[in-house]
């Protein structure tokens, strides 16, 4: 008991030790830091969501309207060409044949 007696001492000694040397390795550097380099170009974000269009209905047409126009356009084709340059379709230039028929394949009967 004796020995436990004079050991008690000695490690508050050692834990007050350990305890200053870490409040002096957490003190800030007494001499001054080099001067932080300067940018030469601004940064500038720009929100991907300030462009964006809200939806928009269409006006109600018929289907068969529709489907011609995509006929005159050029098929899906030309909506492909559309989504890449952006650029509204055009109907083509020439004019389907009155016969709707026309361009089936088969001929006449035997």
């Amino acid at each position: 008991m004796r020995s436990e007696i004079h050991q008690a001492p000695r490690m508050w000694l050692v834990l007050a030790m350990a305890g200053l040397a870490g409040w002096a390795v957490a003190q800030p550097p007494t001499e001054k830091p080099a001067s932080e380099p300067v940018l030469r170009t601004q940064l500038q974000y720009t929100s991907p969501i300030g462009t964006y269009q809200a939806y928009k209905d269409q006006p109600v047409q018929s289907w068969r309207e529709a489907n011609d126009r995509v006929g005159q356009i050029g098929g899906w084709r030309a909506y492909a060409k559309e989504a890449q340059t952006g650029k509204a379709a055009e109907p083509a230039t020439n004019t389907p044949s009155s016969d709707p028929h026309a361009g089936h394949h088969g001929g006449g009967k035997p």
